[in-house]
Order: structure tokens, then sequence, then C-alpha cells
């Protein structure tokens, strides 16, 4: 038995686990039928379109299984990319379950020992399509204030030699000799 409210797929992560039914990489039935079932109910979107707080390949998620402490796994999608207690690979009934879901949501999984157990996503920490959304805006920030910035013009300061006039006499400031004739 396996519940989940709602399942949100980016379309590279619907085509890998389409690729994991395929080749057969978990033989597991309860992984099987969630797998079918995440493939049947997800909506899938495009990268740009999914929600930050939805659980991604290469995301970095804070999960409790059953109420205990948390957890925090990067999803990956093979377990030859696994570290020990860095991250969970999907080809995992545990890393399936976390996939798709939106922070705050949990699903009820059957283990393979027929007993049950309820994975929460708590947060996802880091998004891949996310950090990429975000960089590309900065970019086009920075591309768009530079348009906007008027073109810098350097005045260096010349001085325009005058021919002086020699002072006769004393100099008076506030003897002001008028407009010169011509």
């Amino acid at each position: 038995m396996s519940t989940t409210s709602r399942c949100h797929l980016t379309a590279k992560d619907f085509s890998i686990l389409e690729v994991i039914l395929q080749s057969g990489v978990n033989n597991d039935e309860a992984y099987l039928r969630l797998l079918r079932r995440k493939l049947s109910t997800a909506t899938v979107l495009f990268q740009d379109d999914i929600d930050p707080q939805v659980a991604t390949i290469d995301s970095l998620v804070d999960f409790t299984i059953d109420g205990r402490l948390s957890e925090n796994r990067i999803l990956v999608n093979e377990s030859k990319e696994a570290s020990t207690g860095m991250t969970l690979p999907i080809t995992t009934l545990r890393g399936l379950a976390l996939l798709g879901l939106t922070a705050g949501d949990a699903i009820v999984v059957e283990r393979a020992d027929g007993g049950h157990e309820e994975i929460r996503l708590n947060m996802v920490t880091f998004q891949p399509e996310a950090d990429r959304r975000e960089r590309s805006l900065q970019q086009a920030d920075a591309e768009t204030a530079s348009d906007r910035q008027p073109p810098v013009i350097s005045f260096a300061a010349r001085r325009k030699t005058s021919a002086r006039m020699p002072i006769e006499g004393p100099f008076d400031p506030d003897d002001d000799p008028g407009p010169r004739a011509a």
C-alpha cells in the first residue's frame, strides 16, 4: 500500500523513472508498485515550472521516517553516485518515495517485509532547477543593468592658458573696469 497526495516530476526525472522501470534495476514488488503509481499519477512539468520545494533528482532534501529524527540527503539517480550518509538513490524505496513530493507532503509506503512507514519531506534545501533559474535571472539582471548604465565619458580637466595682462600698480579687487571696449 502506498499513498501520496501528489507527485510533480520534471520531464527529465519522469524519463529516468521510465528507464528504471524498463531496465528492471530494482525487482522489489513494493518498489515496482510505487514506481508504477508515480509514473501513472505524476504531473510532469518543465524544469522552469517546477516549484523550488519539490524534490527532484540532485536535490538536497530534509525528511523524516515515522516521525524520527530528520535526515538530510541528496537524491541521486544511480547507486554508483551514492555516498553513504550523504546521498539517497532513487533506486531505493525511500529515495523513490521522496522524489516528486513537495515540502510538507508525506507518503506511506509498504516495505519489502510487509510493514509500512511514513516518509515526510520537511524541506528542499537545494534544488538544481531552482538554482539554475536563480543564476539565469541574476545574469539577465546584470545584463539589463549594464544596458541601463550610461556610457562612461571621461572629461579630462584641461586648463586653457590665457594671455595674462600685466597688472600695473596695486591690485584692487573692487576696481572693476567694466566691459572692455572693442
